[in-house]
């Protein structure tokens, strides 16, 4: 393959496994492609995204809108976008842009390593290469790492380093804003957030979780949550098992109908179809890190394969 069309540094040093690739994809955006026994996946450079993720005999569990864009400098909607160094407009409101910096700049590919029945990816992003209008007086000292571990499990790392030259410590919220494919969110519930103290975005007010959590309108809650859950989907005869480490918080999230019609890149109907869960630490919750220090925010995804539904193989591309 002719690599001239991609950026310096956009590839490992190494050569790629069997099984990887690494092309042009979607808006001609360089693109992760993995294709081995044990599943299907995809990640782009452009916000370091995984787009997708399909183990062998499973329907997709990585969800992405029909209507993504995927144009440089645009978050593409749906898959793992990575929030950081605020969610959403931060915790004064005013920071643009929403969620951050890390999944509208471009990543560079440090790590394609096979792992057992696995592939683990590593991305790179170094605070100075963020190159955003409006953000002159950005800090900057500091890098991230995205690592996705791709196979019958998916493996997901953001590890954050404060750079040891700072005269201050870094202080920033996080969230791996993962978007699961279900096969209809009004029949799926989400269970192990019983007991848990959350904020409801919708009304703003604060709630505590009774039972299992069904989504019967918007829904846009953060809980006080550091354990697992897990999502039993009836329409696809599975469960999905998502455990988490360096999380106090989990930000279930779906637009339902009248808010996904306001999305311009999220078809009308599309809320039927997916729900974000996600391991998250935001608000009274952000991370402080003193210089030199690191903080690593970790989500494993499982399909619970008593349940297993054999759907058909389908291709990412």
């Amino acid at each position: 393959m002719d690599n001239s069309e991609f950026p310096d540094g956009a590839l490992p040093d190494a050569g790629l496994p069997e099984g990887v690739t690494f092309e042009a994809g979607r808006g001609g955006l360089p693109v992760v492609r993995v294709a081995i026994g044990s599943c299907i996946a995809e990640a782009y450079l452009q916000g370091g995204h995984l787009t997708g993720w399909q183990p062998a005999g499973q329907d997709p569990v990585v969800w992405l809108s029909q209507k993504s864009r995927f144009e440089e400098g645009a978050a593409i909607r749906g898959g793992v976008p990575l929030c950081f160094p605020w969610f959403g407009a931060g915790q004064d409101g005013r920071h643009y842009p929403p969620h951050g910096v890390l999944r509208l700049t471009p990543w560079q590919l440090a790590e394609t390593t096979p792992v057992a029945d696995s592939v683990r990816l590593r991305f790179h992003l170094d605070g100075h290469e963020v190159d955003l209008a409006g953000l002159e007086d950005f800090d900057r000292d500091w890098a991230a790492d995205i690592t996705y571990t791709v196979g019958q499990v998916l493996d997901i790392d953001l590890r954050i380093e404060a750079y040891g030259n700072r005269s201050t410590p870094f202080t920033y919220e996080e969230a791996l804003h993962t978007y699961l494919h279900v096969g209809d969110t009004r029949r799926i519930t989400v269970d192990g957030l019983d007991g848990c103290r959350y904020h409801d975005k919708v009304t703003d007010g604060d709630f505590d979780q009774r039972g299992p959590l069904a989504i019967v309108g918007e829904t846009d809650r953060i809980y006080r949550h550091a354990g697992d859950v897990t999502v039993k989907d009836p329409t696809l005869r599975r469960t999905l098992g998502i455990n988490k480490r360096g999380s106090a918080q989990t930000v279930v999230w779906n637009p339902f109908v009248s808010k996904s019609a306001k999305l311009g890149d999220f078809g009308n109907d599309e809320w039927q179809e997916m729900l974000c869960v996600e391991a998250a630490n935001i608000g009274s919750a952000a991370v402080t890190l003193a210089p030199g220090q690191s903080h690593t925010l970790h989500q494993r995804i499982a399909v619970d394969r008593t349940q297993r539904y054999a759907g058909a193989r389908r291709s990412l591309a």
